[in-house]
C-alpha cells in the first residue's frame, strides 16, 4: 500500500527505495525514448496502469535520472504523467457517477501521480538553478575576479527555472493546474477517507504552486497564473485553505518582489470570484498588525507598499473593510509604506466617487481622505510629497472634478513649487497642469479669461440688483439658506459641466428662496439660476487668481538647471495659452530664451526618472510647443485660412517683444525654418503683409512681418534675393520714412544678402571673392534708399537704431563703404552750421575725395582743435547729436571694415603659397620668368605659362601693397587704425576727435540729454580705433564714469571700459579699479551691466584677476535677485577656470572682512558658504586653504577678522588626515583667539565634523582626540582658568554635525533610490 506521506518524508531525506535496476542514467537516448513511449502507452490507455510497480518503478527512476535524460524527454516525460493524472481524474470522476462503485479504489493512483510531480518538478529546478550556477562561475573566471564576484551573486540570488531552459516544460505545469482545477471541484472526501490524507494530497499542488510563483518565468505568464491561482482559490474555497493560502502571500509578500502585484490580484481573484472576503481580511490584518523599519529591512516595506496599491486599484471594497487598520502605517517609518497609503487613500478616494447613491457616510470619508492628502503635503521625506501631488493628479483627473475641494489643494500644490526637492517641484508643476486641463469651468468655451469672466459676473450682479430692487421687503423672520447639494458629489461633477451641472453644485450659502420673497415662481426661478451663474463666475475667477500667483514662480522654474522641471513649466505656460489665462503669454516670451540651452541627452538618473521626452531635450520640446501653439493647422479651417492663422500667429509674436526675447526668438524662428517647418504659403502671406498699400496697415502689423521675415532669412536667403524690390520699395521707400522701426527691420534683413549663411546682422563677410559674398556696387539703388533713411529730416528717437542698421547694412554690402559714409557725414556736417569751414576747394571737391583715409583718396582739413566754440548756441542740439552719432557709427564700422580687409588678404596669401611653392621647386625653375617676361622652352608648358604670368602680376601688387607675410600685412593695417583713422591728413575722422573731446569735457553746458548720451558714446567708439586717441582720453572717460549724471551715461561707459579693455589691455590694466566701481553704483542697471562686462572679461580670459574678486562677491547679497544670480553664475562658470575661485579665495576673504568695504557678518557667512562649496571636494585643496588660514591667525588682532577666519575653517570638511594635522601643527598661532566665544565655538564645529566622518583610521581617531585635548587646554589658558567646562557640548556639537553631514530626504537626489 502506497501512503504518500511516508513518501513524502523519504523523498525530503533522499531515501526513496525504488525496487528496479533500471536506470536513464549512462543509457542511449533510443533506449530512453522507447522506454518513455512504452510508459506513455501505458498511461494514456488506462491512468491507474501507474498502480503496477514495473511502471511505477520506471517512473520512479526518470523522476530520479532527470539530469541525465535528454531535454525533449523531459517534456514528454512530464506530457505522460499529465495525461495519465488525466486519464485516472476521469475515471475517478466516473465512479463517483456510478453507483455501486468505489471512488476510493483512485487514492493510491492519484497519490503516486502526485508523488512523480513533486519529484520531477523539484529534481528539474533543482537541476536548472545549479546548471546556471555553474555556468555563471565558469564565465565570471574568464571575465576576471571583479566580474566572477558580480555575476555569482545575482545568479545565487535570482537563478534559473526550468521553464526557461526546457522547451515546452511551462506548458505542461500549465496542462497539470488546469487537470487540478477538475479534481478540486470534485467531491475529494469520496476518494480519501481522512481529511489528513487529502490534504497531504492538496498539499503537493499548493508547494509546487508556490515554488513556481517563485520563479519570474512562470509569475510573467497570464494564462499559467490565472491557471494556478483559480487552483489555489478552489482550494481555499472548497478544502479550508483559507489560512494555509493566506499564509502563502503573506511569506511571498515579504521575500519576493516580482510577486507584489501578482499576490493583489490573487487575492482579487479570490475575492470577487470564490467568495474570499476573509482571505482578503486576513491578509489586510496581517499587514497592519506589521511594523516595518526602513533601515533594516528594504524588501518587505517596499513589497508591501506594491501589493496595497495594487490591490486599492483592483478591489478597493475589499480594502476599504480594512483601512481603519491600515491607516496606522501613515506614521511608519519606511517612507515607502506612507507613499503607498497615500496612493491607496487616492484609489478610495475615486472608487467612493463612483458610486451612484452619494450617502453621507461616503460623502464624510471622502472630506476625511482629502484631509488626510492635504496633511502629507507636508511628510519630511520628498518622495511622499511627491507621491502626493501625484495622487492629486489622478484623483482630479477622473470623472468627479471635487470643485469645492480643488482651491485649497491649488493653494497646496502652488507651495510645493518652492520645495526644496526638484522631484517635488516637478510633479507639482505638473499638477497645476493637470487641474488647469480639467478645471469644471466650462461655459463660455472653457476660457478663462479674466477680462471676460469679470464681464459675465457684472452682468449677473447687474441683473440680480435690479431684481432685488423690484422685490417686496422680505418679513421679519430670517429664512435660512437652503442647503445646496455638495460640491463633492462625483456624480453630477462632470467634464463636460453644463449649467445645470453649475446649479447643481452649488455651496451652503447659496439661493435664497425668492419664492417667500414675494417673486413669482418664475422669477424666482429665474434669480436663482442667476444667483448659481453667480457662484460659477466667482469661482471662475477665484481659481484663474490662484494660477496667476503661482506663475511667476513657475517663470522662475523655466530657469531650472533640471531638465525635468523646465519641461513641465513649458506645458504649463502652452496649456495656460490654449485657455486664455492672463499672463501666460509672458511664460510663452520667456520660453523663448530656452533656445539656447544645449541640447544634450539626458543623463542616467533622469533617464531612470523622467520620460522620454527629457530624453529628447529642452530645444526639441520648445519647438515643439511652439509648433502646436502657433504653427499647427487647425482641421476645421481651409488651407488659406490656416495660412492666414499662422500669419497672424507668427506676427504677433513680435508685440511688445524686448530686445532680448526678439533675440531669442530669431534663433528659433530660424531653427524651425532650417528643420522646414514654415511653409512657403506662410513666407508668401508675410510679404504680402508687408507689402499691403491698398488700405492702412497698423504699423505693428507691417513690422512685425518685416520682423519675421528677417528670422527667416537667416535659414535661407532666398526670401531677400527673390524679391529685394519689395522691401526696397517699401521699407526704404515711403512707408519705411513714415515708420523708421520698418526701415530699421528692412536693413536688417537686406544684410542677409552678405552671406547666404547664417549669422547676425552687421557681420561682414572675409572672403570677398566668393560669388555668395560678393559686394554691391555704391551705384546699386539699395544704397541711394539707404542714405535716403540716414538723411531723414525727422525728429523721431527711433531714427537712432534705424540709421545704425542702415549704416551696417552699407558697411555689409558695399564695395567702397567708406566713401559712402564720408558723403553721408559731410551731408549731416553741412547741416550744423558753423562747425566746418570748408574752403572753396573744398566745395568744388566731390563727395568721394572726404571718404576715409584706407584707398589713399582725398584730403581734408583738420579744424583747429584748441578753438573754443561761442558760449551761445550756435547749432540744433538735434542736428549736432545726429552727426555725432553717424561718426561714431562710422568709426567702428572702419575697424570691422578693416579687420575684414586684412582677413582676406590673409587668406589670399594662404590661397597664394602652395603656387608660390610649386613655382620656386627645382622643376619649375626652368619655366619661370622675372616680372612676367619671356617665355619658357618646354612647348608644353606654354598654356600654363600664361596663367602663371596672371597669377604673377596679383601677386606682385598684392604683395606690394600688404607685404609678402601675414605678419606684414597685420602690421599695415594696424598701421592705417593706429596712424591714420584719427590722426591722417586725409582722415575725416580725424576732424571730429577734437569736438567730441569738447562735447564730452563741457556736459553740464550741452543740456541735452540724447545729445550727453550719444557723444559720449562716439567718444568712446573713437577710443577703440586708436591707443592713442585712448591714452589721451581714457581720464576723461574715466572721470565720466565717476561724475556723470545719467546712469545711460555710465552704463555706456562701462560697457565701452570692457571694449577697450579688449582692444588696448595695456591702458587698463594700470586702471582696472575702474573697471569694478561701477558694481557699487546706485542704478541697478549700471551695476547689471558692469556685471555682465565683467563676467565677459573675466571668463574669456582678458583680464586677469589681481584681488578684485572680493567686489564681485559682494553682489551675491546684492538685493536685486538678477544680479544675485548673475554673480552666482558667474563663480559658478569660474570654479570651472584653472582653480581661479581656490586661488583668489585669501583676497575675497580679505576684502568682506577688512577695510571700509567690508560686509557684515551675516553677509559674510553666507557668501563665504557658497563659495566654500566649490573647494570642499578636493582635499588637497583644503589642506592648503587650512595652512593659508592659520598663518592670517598670527597676523591679525582684530576680533572681527579673527571670527570670520574661524567660519571659514569651519566650513571645511576635514576629511583627510592631513588637514587635522596643520591644524594641530598650527595651533600655538590661534591659540590666544580661542578666548573669544564665537572662535572657540567654530574650532569645537570642526572637532565634531572631524568625528563625523566615517571609515576613520585609528590614527585619526587618535589625532582628533589629541586636537580636541589641546583645544580644551589652550581655551583654558586663554581664559585664565586651569580647569573650565567647556561653553559648547562637544558631543552634542558632534551630534549635530553627524546630522548635517548625513543628507536629509530633501537633499536627496532620484538617483539614490
Amino acid at each position: 500500500m502506497f501512503n504518500l506521506h511516508e513518501q513524502l518524508i523519504k523523498l525530503q531525506e533522499n531515501e526513496v527505495e525504488i525496487h528496479t535496476d533500471f536506470s536513464f542514467d549512462g543509457i542511449d537516448s533510443s533506449i530512453s525514448k522507447r522506454t518513455i513511449n512504452s510508459l506513455t502507452d501505458k498511461l494514456v490507455v488506462s491512468g491507474d496502469s501507474i498502480n503496477d510497480d514495473s511502471v511505477f518503478g520506471t517512473l520512479m527512476c526518470f523522476a530520479r535520472d532527470l539530469a541525465s535524460v535528454d531535454p525533449k524527454l523531459v517534456a514528454r516525460g512530464l506530457d505522460m504523467l499529465v495525461t495519465g493524472f488525466e486519464n485516472e481524474i476521469k475515471q475517478a470522476a466516473s465512479a463517483m457517477a456510478t453507483a455501486g462503485s468505489d471512488p476510493t479504489q483512485h487514492t493510491e493512483a492519484l497519490d503516486r501521480y502526485a508523488f512523480l510531480f513533486q519529484w520531477i518538478v523539484e529534481r528539474g529546478e533543482s537541476t536548472a538553478s545549479q546548471s546556471h550556477t555553474a555556468a555563471a562561475a565558469t564565465a565570471s573566471q574568464a571575465k576576471g575576479r571583479k566580474r566572477r564576484t558580480n555575476t555569482t551573486a545575482s545568479g545565487s540570488s535570482s537563478g534559473t527555472s526550468i521553464a526557461e531552459v526546457t522547451t515546452g516544460w511551462k506548458a505542461k505545469i500549465l496542462d497539470l493546474y488546469i487537470v487540478l482545477q477538475q479534481l478540486l471541484l470534485m467531491p475529494l472526501g469520496r476518494i480519501w477517507n481522512s481529511v489528513p490524507e487529502r490534504d497531504t494530497f492538496i498539499g503537493v499542488f499548493t508547494r509546487l504552486a508556490h515554488k513556481a510563483m517563485e520563479a519570474p518565468a512562470y509569475a510573467k505568464d497570464a494564462d499559467f497564473q490565472a491557471a494556478l491561482f483559480n487552483s489555489l482559490c478552489l482550494w481555499m474555497q472548497n478544502y479550508n485553505g483559507l489560512y494555509g493560502l493566506a499564509t502563502m502571500i503573506t511569506q511571498n509578500l515579504q521575500h519576493y518582489e516580482h510577486l507584489s502585484e501578482s499576490m493583489a490580484a490573487l487575492v482579487q481573484l479570490a475575492y470577487d470570484r470564490f467568495n474570499g472576503t476573509q482571505l482578503a481580511d486576513e491578509v489586510l490584518r496581517d499587514i497592519a498588525n506589521k511594523t516595518f523599519n526602513s533601515v533594516h529591512d528594504k524588501a518587505g516595506p517596499k513589497n508591501t507598499a506594491r501589493f496595497l496599491v495594487k490591490f486599492s486599484q483592483l478591489a478597493p471594497k475589499a480594502l476599504l473593510r480594512q483601512m481603519g487598520l491600515l491607516i496606522k502605517h501613515l506614521d511608519s517609518e519606511a517612507h515607502i509604506l506612507r507613499s503607498a497609503m497615500v496612493d491607496v487613500i487616492g484609489h478610495l478616494t475615486l472608487y467612493l466617487a463612483s458610486q451612484e447613491e452619494q450617502t453621507e457616510i461616503i460623502k464624510n470619508q471622502i472630506g476625511e481622505y482629502f484631509d488626510i492628502i492635504e496633511q502629507r503635503f507636508q511628510d519630511a521625506h520628498y518622495l511622499v510629497r511627491a507621491k502626493v501631488l501625484q495622487v492629486c493628479q489622478f484623483v482630479c483627473s477622473g470623472p468627479a472634478k471635487f470643485p469645492k475641494r480643488r482651491p485649497r489643494l491649488i493653494a497646496l500644490i502652488s507651495g510645493r513649487l518652492e520645495d526644496k526637492a526638484s522631484n517635488v517641484r516637478k510633479h507639482a508643476i505638473r499638477a497645476l497642469t493637470l487641474l488647469l486641463e480639467t478645471h469644471p469651468f466650462s461655459l463660455d468655451g472653457a476660457e478663462l479669461g479674466i477680462e471676460q469672466l469679470e464681464a459675465s459676473l457684472e452682468k449677473i450682479n447687474s441683473e440680480l440688483a435690479q431684481m432685488a430692487s423690484a422685490a417686496p421687503a422680505k418679513p421679519a423672520e430670517a429664512e435660512e439658506d437652503k442647503e445646496g447639494a455638495d460640491d463633492d458629489e462625483a456624480g453630477e461633477d462632470n467634464a463636460d459641466a453644463n449649467m445645470e451641472n453649475a446649479e447643481a453644485e452649488a455651496d451652503v450659502d447659496g439661493p435664497q428662496d425668492f419664492a417667500n420673497a414675494g417673486l413669482s415662481p418664475e422669477m424666482a426661478a429665474k434669480a436663482m439660476h442667476l444667483q448659481f451663474q453667480q457662484r460659477y463666475y466667482r469661482d471662475a475667477l477665484h481659481f484663474v487668481y490662484q494660477l496667476q500667483e503661482a506663475q511667476p514662480l513657475l517663470l522662475q522654474l523655466l530657469g531650472s538647471t533640471n531638465k525635468g522641471e523646465v519641461m513641465e513649466s513649458m506645458d504649463f505656460f502652452v496649456t495656460a495659452v490654449r485657455f486664455r489665462v492672463d499672463g501666460a503669454q509672458e511664460g510663452i516670451r520667456r520660453m523663448s530664451h530656452l533656445i539656447w540651452t544645449p541640447n544634450t541627452s539626458s543623463s542616467a538618473s533622469s533617464a531612470a526618472d523622467g520620460t522620454a521626452e527629457e530624453a529628447r531635450g529642452v530645444r526639441a520640446k520648445l519647438l515643439d510647443s511652439y509648433m502646436q501653439l502657433y504653427l499647427t493647422p487647425s482641421d476645421r479651417l481651409s488651407a488659406a485660412e490656416n495660412t492666414s492663422r499662422i500669419t497672424r500667429n507668427l506676427i504677433s509674436l513680435t508685440f511688445g517683444a524686448t530686445l532680448a526675447e526678439l533675440t531669442s526668438l530669431e534663433e528659433l524662428i530660424r531653427t524651425l525654418m532650417e528643420e522646414g517647418l514654415v511653409s512657403a504659403d506662410v513666407i508668401a502671406k508675410l510679404r504680402s503683409v508687408y507689402g499691403y498699400t491698398k488700405q492702412r496697415l497698423p504699423p505693428a502689423q507691417r513690422r512685425g512681418a518685416i520682423i519675421i521675415l528677417g528670422m527667416l532669412a537667416q535659414a535661407n536667403r532666398s526670401i531677400v534675393t527673390d524679391d529685394i524690390d519689395l522691401y526696397l520699395r517699401i521699407g526704404l521707400g515711403k512707408y519705411g520714412h513714415d515708420d523708421l522701426a520698418v526701415a530699421k527691420y528692412t536693413c536688417m534683413i537686406l544684410q542677409c544678402l552678405g552671406s547666404s549663411k547664417s549669422k547676425r546682422p552687421g557681420a561682414v563677410a572675409t572672403n570677398l571673392d566668393s560669388e555668395e559674398n560678393k559686394r554691391l556696387p555704391m551705384g546699386n539703388p539699395i544704397f541711394d534708399g539707404l542714405q535716403r533713411i540716414l538723411e531723414e529730416p525727422r525728429r523721431d528717437p527711433e531714427w537712432f537704431p534705424a540709421a545704425e542698421q542702415a549704416l551696417n547694412t552699407i558697411y555689409a554690402l558695399g564695395e567702397k563703404p567708406d566713401a559712402l559714409g564720408a558723403r553721408i557725414i559731410r551731408a549731416q556736417a553741412g547741416l550744423v552750421q558753423g562747425l566746418l569751414t570748408l574752403s572753396k576747394g573744398d566745395t568744388a571737391r566731390q563727395a568721394d575725395e572726404f571718404s576715409m583715409d584706407i584707398d589713399g583718396e582725398g584730403e581734408a582739413s583738420p579744424p583747429g582743435a584748441d578753438a573754443e566754440p561761442p558760449a551761445r548756441k550756435l547749432v540744433d542740439p538735434w542736428d549736432l547729436t545726429r552727426m555725432l552719432f553717424i561718426v561714431g557709427h562710422i568709426a567702428i564700422k572702419e575697424i570691422v571694415l578693416l579687420e575684414s580687409i586684412e582677413a582676406e588678404l590673409k587668406r589670399r596669401k594662404s590661397d597664394e603659397e602652395p603656387r608660390r611653392k610649386k613655382r620656386n621647386s627645382p622643376m619649375a625653375k626652368p619655366t619661370q620668368r622675372g616680372k612676367g617676361k619671356g617665355r619658357g622652352k618646354a612647348a608644353a608648358a606654354a598654356a600654363a605659362d600664361m596663367q602663371v604670368d596672371e597669377d604673377e602680376d596679383e601677386d606682385d601688387e598684392l604683395n606690394q601693397i600688404a607685404g609678402t607675410t601675414e605678419d606684414e600685412v597685420g602690421d599695415i593695417i594696424s598701421a592705417i587704425r593706429e596712424r591714420e583713422l584719427l590722426y591722417g591728413t586725409k582722415s575725416l575722422l580725424a576732424l571730429f576727435g577734437p569736438l567730441l573731446v569738447h562735447v564730452c569735457k563741457n556736459l553740464g553746458k550741452f543740456n541735452d540729454r540724447l545729445l550727453t548720451v550719444h557723444a559720449t558714446a562716439a567718444l568712446a567708439k573713437f577710443m577703440c580705433i586708436s591707443s592713442t586717441f585712448c591714452e589721451e582720453n581714457l581720464p576723461l572717460l574715466l572721470l565720466l564714469l565717476q561724475r556723470a549724471k545719467s546712469p545711460v551715461i555710465r552704463a555706456n561707459i562701462s560697457i565701452a571700459l570692457g571694449d577697450i579693455t579688449v582692444c588696448f589691455n595695456n591702458l587698463i590694466g594700470e586702471n582696472v579699479q575702474y573697471l569694478y566701481g561701477p558694481l557699487h553704483d546706485a542704478d541697478t542697471k549700471v551695476k547689471k551691466t558692469t556685471l555682465m562686462v565683467l563676467t565677459h572679461l573675466i571668463l574669456n580670459g582678458m583680464v586677469k584677476v589681481k584681488g578684485q574678486l572680493g567686489e564681485m562677491a559682494k553682489c551675491l547679497e546684492d538685493k536685486d535677485a538678477r544680479v544675485a544670480d548673475m554673480a552666482r553664475l558667474f563663480f559658478s562658470e569660474l570654479s570651472t577656470k584653472d582653480n581661479a575661485v581656490y586661488n583668489n579665495l585669501p583676497d575675497i576673504i580679505s576684502s568682506l572682512s577688512m577695510g571700509a568695504g567690508a560686509v557684515n557678518e551675516e553677509s559674510f557667512g553666507r557668501i563665504m558658504k557658497f563659495l566654500f562649496d566649490f573647494i570642499k571636494e578636493k582635499d588637497r585643496q583644503t589642506d592648503n586653504v587650512v595652512e593659508k588660514l592659520c598663518q592670517r591667525f598670527r597676523n591679525t588682532t582684530n576680533p572681527r577678522q579673527c571670527r570670520d577666519i574661524a567660519y571659514c575653517m569651519a566650513l571645511l570638511p576635514y576629511k583627510s588626515e592631513r588637514s587635522l594635522r596643520r591644524l594641530l601643527d598650527a595651533l600655538p598661532g590661534y591659540q590666544d583667539k580661542l578666548s573669544e566665544d564665537a572662535v572657540y565655538k567654530y574650532f569645537v564645529e570642526i572637532v565634531s565634523k572631524a568625528r563625523s566622518q566615517s571609515a576613520q583610521k585609528p590614527e585619526t581617531k587618535a589625532l582628533i582626540d589629541e586636537y580636541e585635548a589641546k583645544l580644551k587646554e589652550a581655551r583654558a589658558k586663554a581664559i585664565g582658568e586651569d580647569n573650565i567646562e567647556l561653553d559648547v557640548d562637544i558631543s552634542s556639537s558632534s551630534q549635530l554635525a553627524t546630522q548635517a553631514t548625513q543628507p536629509s530626504d530633501d537633499e536627496m537626489e532620484d538617483g539614490d533610490l
